[in-house]
């Protein structure tokens, strides 16, 4: 039996087919009906008085009849016109909104063109409308339900290939702001992204931010070194983003012994993964990495359960060689889908590590359940919280904030959904510079130089973000006017790069001029004393009038920048001087 929810999305996948059906039946039981009553009632009607008085029915012009009126006729009498007026109601419809839809278009500017409406599309979009933003969505092959949903919170749903210039022109692509592209496979989402890249060549105001959806993290490192970005001239941006990577950072962020500032007994020196899917390798990979740029001391113990853990694992190794350098690795082959083999395996005299941390990362939600209960079995072995994918769809998170008796300390269970840190519109539409500003107000926060900043980023004024924002934006700026460039990362060691102190009092210099003339255009003016309300501050001045505390700031901020880069997954290399260095081919 169908459910409600299952009912109203075959309503709306199957309404016309619907429709067209009861038209069929309704006129059917017309033609039955008016057959009998001629019958019962001595009329000589031929076949075709009776079709012809059938369809008189739908303007009810022929079912005020004499006579004996049989229940067939009767129920056609009055379900054809009823027909007529649904029929009607829902066409102009269908048309009211066709035609709102292209007047909406027409004054579109600074929106979001998202393509794809699966579940990171719709959510993404439903986030956005929320925050106030204008969003267009291009599907290929929208189901009907989930279109009217979105449609019906203000978003404007195109049906056609996002690969297709024309549909990227119908969805102003030339006015819009950001361009998420979230189809289903890399090559489509490239495709896209460059179907925009060349209609951006003729764009006269403004520029496009084109944010790429990769699951390959090989396709993303070759993405990022392209120089589709930084052609001069053309008004595109592009800003790649693959879901687990960023998932996997944000995770072991959110736990407390991963930050600069931890307490020795807060930091985590042994992790579970269960699940080396794609999430599982990253998680993996970016715990090794931030050991390693935390410069934690002895090197951090991992273990891997998964089916096939052991080739899993060399390929990992192939692809990541630093991490034999600072982890401890121990790839565990096991049935994850059966409780005896893990618990014994996890229970083996050569195995019997405490684990402070455990992520399970499975896709299946009634197996991440299962095998998060089954290491509740073994508290002796398993010490520290268990996060576990759960997609909020599911619903099974309810289980274990009211669970059965005897499953455990339920308690250690943090639950996750993936799509919730994949998809956020923060993250999404800021990319790199959003977890940038994030970095750099962890650097305000925890610096001895900024006591006066204590709040975590969740806590900041909408204010105090934008502006770590625009500094972030400004980096990339400042390292080139210094003859540098960002890179994706290749070399572990990249936040040890030290710049010399000419370059460090430059890009200071510079970032101050930035910042202080974004702060006057903005209305702000020089004051002895901060006030928000009256829009005045005390470092509105040149750099050399700076009271030296200030410069500091500064100049530590700029030191900060190779680490603050490799956090995010990106290196700082020194520009080449192509024209020297090249030979004279002449």
């Amino acid at each position: 039996m169908l459910k409600k929810p299952h009912l109203r999305q075959f309503w709306s996948e199957n309404r016309w087919l619907l429709l067209g059906l009861a038209w069929l039946v309704s006129l059917a039981l017309g033609i039955i009906g008016f057959y009998i009553y001629a019958i019962e009632n001595g009329e000589d009607w031929t076949t075709g008085d009776v079709i012809y008085r059938t369809f008189q029915l739908v303007t009810m012009n022929s079912g005020a009849v004499d006579g004996e009126v049989n229940w067939i006729l009767q129920f056609a009498r009055f379900l054809l016109p009823l027909l007529t007026v649904y029929t009607v109601f829902q066409v102009l419809m269908q048309l009211f909104m066709e035609q709102t839809q292209r007047l909406r278009l027409r004054r579109l500017k600074n929106h979001v063109v998202i393509c794809g409406m699966g579940r990171k599309g719709s959510r993404l979009a439903r986030e956005l409308l929320g925050l106030g933003r204008q969003v267009v969505i291009i599907e290929k092959e929208p189901r009907r339900e989930n279109a009217e949903i979105i449609h019906s919170l203000g978003a404007i749903v195109l049906e056609g290939d996002a690969t297709n210039k024309d549909i990227l022109t119908k969805a102003r692509i030339l006015h819009a702001r950001n361009l998420v592209c979230l189809v289903g496979g890399d090559s489509e989402n490239l495709q896209a992204a460059y179907q925009a890249y060349q209609l951006t060549r003729t764009r006269r105001m403004g520029k496009l931010t084109c944010i790429i959806h990769l699951s390959s993290i090989d396709m993303l490192n070759l993405i990022r070194r392209s120089e589709l970005s930084a052609e001069p001239g053309v008004p595109f941006e592009l800003e790649t983003f693959n879901p687990y990577e960023r998932t996997a950072r944000m995770l072991l962020r959110d736990n407390p012994g991963w930050r600069e500032d931890s307490n020795s007994e807060d930091i985590p020196e042994s992790l579970l993964v269960v699940g080396l899917g794609r999430l599982g390798e990253q998680l993996v990979v970016q715990a090794g990495y931030l050991w390693h740029l935390l410069k934690r001391q002895g090197r951090l113990c991992i273990k891997v359960v998964d089916r096939d853990a052991l080739e899993k694992f060399q390929n990992l190794l192939r692809k990541y060689p630093q991490l034999v350098k600072v982890c401890i690795l121990n790839p565990l082959q096991a049935d994850i889908y059966t409780a005896g083999p893990l618990q014994n395996i996890l229970a083996e005299p050569g195995e019997q590590l405490l684990i402070q941390q455990t992520y399970i990362c499975l896709g299946d939600p009634v197996l991440s359940l299962q095998v998060c209960l089954n290491l509740l079995q073994i508290p002796e072995i398993i010490t520290g919280p268990i996060c576990v994918q759960q997609s909020k769809e599911a619903g099974l998170g309810d289980f274990l904030e009211k669970p059965l008796p005897g499953l455990g300390d339920v308690r250690r269970v943090i639950t996750f959904d993936f799509y919730d840190y994949a998809c956020s519109a923060a993250l999404i539409l800021g990319g790199m510079h959003e977890m940038l500003a994030r970095d750099l107000h962890e650097i305000y926060r925890t610096g001895s130089e900024f006591a006066s900043t204590r709040q975590t980023w969740e806590q900041l004024p909408e204010s105090v973000k934008d502006a770590n924002r625009q500094q972030a934006s400004r980096i990339q700026y400042l390292l080139k006017a210094a003859g540098y460039r960002i890179s994706p990362m290749q070399d572990w060691d990249a936040d040890k790069l030290m710049f010399a102190e000419t370059e460090i009092e430059k890009m200071a210099c510079l970032e101050h001029d930035l910042w202080r003339k974004a702060k006057e255009a903005d209305g702000w003016i020089y004051g002895e004393q901060r006030d928000e309300n009256k829009r005045t501050h005390p470092d509105l001045v040149p750099w050399d009038d700076l009271p030296e505390g200030e410069r500091e700031k500064n100049l530590i901020v700029v030191r900060q920048m190779p680490v603050l880069l490799a956090r995010v997954g990106f290196q700082i290399d020194r520009m080449v001087n192509l024209g020297s260095a090249m030979p004279d081919l002449k």
